[in-house]
């Protein structure tokens, strides 16, 4: 009886290998490069560089539900949120909710669409997901720029492909977002504008909008002192402790 269940048990065990050789293989955690950031912030975000869930898969989850449906799950951010583009934060999630209601995008480009791709995990930070996207669309429908109305100039907007990241904490909550760093600027049909401000463009606001750009952080400080129009950054007591960095909007990125 013995020798049936031990030749039961092998055969069982046979069996179970064969399965388990057509199933894909458990992802690996990733390698880490322990190299310290010379900017504090970064440093920070980089937590415990063990998170217990798939960084990827939550970032792909994530952006293809904002491109397809423009709905955002506010559950989904940290209290501590902050998002930098070159010439736009650090903005919080409050104002940056409050700015882009007061901006038709999707209206003035109803056939919107918006290609990511290229999904990799930071080897400095596994918190951390870069992904690239290049957006394309027809301003068929009027801008409502914050009341200010532009005609619908049915030009075709072709983007340059452009860096975003974001970074996860080890509760599964997005703390931070880095949008709209262009890779190649002779591409698309926007002068090197992209997301946002490529559709702005093709909607006749064809803004001087470049880090480090005087006149366009002059103009940015005079609108976030008026206030009304959306911010372009949060006020200083809002902006979140671990953002130690001083440069807003449009103002150079300083050296650390």
């Amino acid at each position: 009886m013995l020798m049936i269940a031990s030749s039961a048990n092998e055969s069982q065990a046979f069996f179970q290998q064969l399965t388990d050789l057509g199933k894909p293989p458990a992802p690996k955690p990733p390698t880490v490069k322990k190299v310290e950031s010379t900017s504090p912030m970064f440093e920070y975000l980089k937590f415990d560089s063990a998170p217990t869930f798939d960084v990827v898969k939550k970032t792909q989850d994530y952006v293809n539900k904002v491109s397809e449906t423009g709905e955002l799950d506010e559950s989904l951010y940290d209290e501590d949120y902050v998002l930098r583009g070159p010439v736009i934060g650090p903005i919080n999630r409050a104002d940056l909710a409050l700015s882009q209601k007061g901006l038709g995008i999707r209206e003035a480009f109803p056939d919107i669409t918006i290609d990511s791709f290229g999904f990799t995990v930071d080897p400095e930070n596994p918190y951390r997901c870069f992904y690239f996207q290049r957006w394309r669309g027809t301003n068929t429908g009027d801008l409502d720029n914050y009341g200010q109305i532009y005609p619908a100039t049915n030009n075709k907007m072709e983007t340059p492909v452009s860096l975003f990241s974001v970074v996860w904490t080890p509760s599964q909550k997005i703390i931070y977002e880095q949008v709209g760093a262009v890779v190649d600027r002779h591409e698309g049909n926007t002068k090197g504008k992209a997301a946002v401000f490529g559709m702005l463009h093709t909607a006749g606001l064809d803004l001087n909008a470049n880090p480090g750009d005087k006149v366009f952080a002059t103009i940015q400080r005079i609108g976030h002192f008026v206030g009304g129009l959306g911010r372009s950054w949060t006020k200083e007591e809002d902006i979140p402790e671990w953002w130690v960095s001083k440069s807003r909007g449009a103002d150079a990125t300083e050296q650390w």
